[in-house]
């Protein structure tokens, strides 16, 4: 767990808006709308993303003891991503493709392979579990910061969007650019000292 290794791989935003009188239990509410729900192997979804418990990542019930650690708030942002393998697609479909040109004397056509990638597909995805990836969140209940323990765009861009639509709140990226003026910022462009005119 990367909350409880120390590493620093992560995003941090701060709250912004106005919050309820009973944070606890409006944050336990806008995770549960938004709450992990498996993939089922009988639809064409590959992937699903949603909050759930950090100790047991299978659980949404979001129950102050687990979800709550003195003032600070400890979730994670699930990822499950079913995707049947192309090696063994292609070799199912190779396997299929011989034995169906040894019985019918000729090689199937567009529309019988077709179909039958589809139906080696979802016989594919049935025996095959989902890969699943949980990035811990953070979330301050007295300084409003929120961290992502993440260091893909798209992970933490999903998770922000996500707090930002069930919370009802704004979520700003704390990086450091941001704690500077921009008077700051244009004093640390590269100096005529440093890279002086070619002649």
């Amino acid at each position: 767990m990367p909350i409880r290794r120390g590493s620093v791989n992560l995003a941090r935003f701060r709250l912004e808006g106005d919050l309820p009188k009973d944070v606890k239990r409006w944050l336990q509410k806008g995770l549960a709308k938004a709450a992990f729900e498996p993939i089922d192997p009988k639809s064409d979804d590959e992937r699903a993303a949603g909050f759930v418990e950090l100790e047991q990542n299978d659980k949404t019930e979001f129950a102050a003891g687990n979800l709550f650690h003195g003032l600070h708030a400890l979730f994670g942002w699930r990822v499950d991503r079913l995707k049947v393998p192309t090696n063994a697609m292609r070799a199912g479909m190779l396997e299929w493709g011989q034995a169906f040109e040894q019985k019918n004397g000729r090689p199937p056509g567009r529309r019988e392979r077709a179909e039958q990638k589809e139906t080696l597909k979802k016989a594919l995805r049935a025996k095959q579990g989902p890969v699943t990836k949980v990035f811990e969140v953070s979330v301050d209940l007295t300084s409003r910061d929120v961290f992502v323990w993440a260091t893909s765009r798209t992970v933490v861009e999903e998770a922000q969007g996500s707090l930002e639509s069930v919370l009802e709140v704004k979520l700003i990226p704390r990086v450091p650019a941001a704690f500077l003026s921009p008077g700051v910022i244009d004093s640390l462009l590269p100096t005529k000292e440093l890279f002086p005119e070619a002649p």
